[in-house]
C-alpha cells in the first residue's frame, strides 16, 4: 500500500503490541521493501497526519508535543534496546539508573523474604487459628462473627 502512496499508520489496542510497534515497523522493512525512515513514519508522522494533528505531534520539532524513547541503536533492529523514554517534558525510564539499583533492590527483596520466612516459622499468624486457609466451618472468620454465626443458624 504504502509503494502506492497510501499513508500507512501501524497501531493497536493492546498494551502489549503497543510496547513493539517498532518491531512492526522493521517488519515493513524487511518483507515490503520500505525505507526505514519511512517504517518509522508508520508508526509516529502518519498517524498525526491520518488525526490531521501533524502541526502538533508526530516528528520532533520545537514547539510539538512528543514522547520519545531514546534507543542504543536503530529502533528497528532486534538488538537496540531503550536507553531513556520521556513523557511530557520528563524521563520517566533511564536504563543506566535502572541497572544501578537493582543491586538495592535484590538486597531489599532479599530482607523481606527473610522476614517473611523468620514470620511463618513462628507461627505468627492470628490467634488461635492454624496456618493455612481455614478448612473446617468453625475455623473461618465467618463462624466466629456473631451477625455471621446468627445467619448461619437460618441456613441449618
Amino acid at each position: 500500500m504504502w509503494d502506492r502512496g497510501v499513508t500507512v499508520t501501524y497501531g493497536s489496542d493492546s498494551d502489549e503490541q503497543a510496547r513493539r510497534l517498532n518491531t512492526e515497523a522493521a517488519k515493513a522493512v524487511k518483507y515490503g521493501g520500505v525505507p526505514p525512515a519511512e517504517a518509522l513514519k508508520f508508526v509516529t508522522l502518519n498517524a498525526a497526519k491520518q488525526l490531521r494533528l501533524e502541526s502538533r505531534m508526530g516528528s520532533l520539532e520545537p514547539g510539538k508535543d512528543a514522547d520519545f524513547a531514546i534507543w542504543s541503536g536503530s529502533p528497528l533492529s532486534p538488538c537496540s534496546v531503550c536507553e531513556q523514554t520521556w513523557v511530557d517534558g520528563r524521563r520517566y525510564f533511564d536504563r543506566a539508573a535502572d541497572l544501578a539499583s537493582r543491586a538495592a533492590l535484590a538486597r531489599e527483596r532479599e530482607a523481606l523474604v527473610a522476614r517473611a520466612k523468620a514470620a511463618k516459622k513462628e507461627g505468627s499468624g492470628p490467634p488461635g487459628r492454624p496456618d493455612g486457609p481455614p478448612r473446617y466451618e468453625e475455623q473461618a472468620d465467618m463462624g466466629r462473627d456473631a451477625d455471621a454465626g446468627r445467619a448461619l443458624e437460618g441456613l441449618r
